[in-house]
């Protein structure tokens, strides 16, 4: 009798930036629901900190997938990618194509996105000046980065043998002390100076993707697992930025100028994104920004 249970378990989360890698490359690829199983792990109440979550993913990221073919789990979005690509379901084209120009076209793109200095991160939770510091405050990441820090001082005083709440601690908490000072101070400069410069190092990073991209998609004429990551990572900045419609770029923009003076979004990034959000794959995931 042929085994007809669920092939992996995919964690993930709504909150989740790089899960949609994942959630993307599920539909793009023809996965049916009852293929797979997928477990929330709220990243909004730090739940990936949690210790039974870390046994699967020691550095506590989303997304993570476990299959019993595996000999352990997966936890960076790329493999969880190349996974799915490799036991798609269906006859679609793989998202990794065979040709070694275009595949290594997807791979720098894929490694582009993936770049520190391009985490959203810092659209997120970093601030330039104490204006923007008090807005970043009025908001609910304040709470996020405090859960976070309470959470990864519970797990590590309970589970000191487990190195990523040492590892995670320390940075957290500086952040988690600069929202919640009561006046500013030196450490408070030195933060809105380095927000500055990794404003220009985006806006260097969303310039350099611009001179990548391959038309009509991010590397050519198909969809590939370039794609899957590029998206994701623009969407969560647009709405990091205060983006309110998927193609409304002009927040983002605007963020970066005050930065890098006179800054635009490039054509060609413009051109891919129309081409991409007309699929299918994109329309499911993104309804709105997130």
């Amino acid at each position: 009798m042929a085994d007809t249970s669920p092939q992996f378990t995919l964690y993930s989360d709504v909150a989740s930036q790089w899960a949609y890698t994942a959630h993307l490359t599920l539909d793009e690829t023809g996965y049916k629901p009852d293929e797979y199983i997928v477990k929330q792990v709220g990243l909004l109440d730090a739940e990936n900190f949690a210790p039974q979550y870390v046994k699967i993913n020691p550095n506590g990221t989303i997304p993570s997938l476990t299959s019993r073919s595996l000999p352990h789990p997966l936890i960076e979005s790329a493999d969880v990618v190349k996974y799915l690509d490799s036991h798609r379901p269906n006859s679609s084209p793989s998202l990794f194509p065979a040709d070694p120009t275009i595949r290594t076209k997807v791979d720098d793109l894929i490694a582009h996105v993936h770049q520190m200095t391009l985490s959203t991160t810092l659209i997120l939770l970093h601030a330039r000046d104490a204006e923007e510091l008090e807005t970043k405050k009025a908001s609910p990441f304040r709470a996020y980065i405090n859960k976070r820090q309470e959470k990864l001082i519970e797990y590590g005083s309970a589970h000191p043998e487990i190195p990523l709440y040492a590892l995670r601690t320390p940075d957290n908490g500086h952040l988690s002390h600069l929202y919640n000072a009561q006046n500013l101070g030196p450490e408070h400069e030195s933060f809105f100076e380095a927000s500055h410069r990794g404003y220009r190092d985006f806006a260097a990073g969303l310039d350099m993707l611009d001179s990548m991209l391959v038309l009509p998609f991010a590397a050519g004429d198909q969809v590939t697992a370039a794609d899957m990551h590029v998206v994701p990572w623009l969407a969560h900045a647009l709405w990091g930025a205060g983006g309110s419609a998927v193609n409304d770029f002009g927040p983002l923009r605007e963020l970066l100028r005050k930065s890098v003076p006179g800054f635009e979004i490039g054509d060609r990034i413009k051109a891919w994104w129309a081409n991409i959000s007309a699929s299918e794959s994109f329309r499911k995931n993104y309804p709105t920004l997130h």
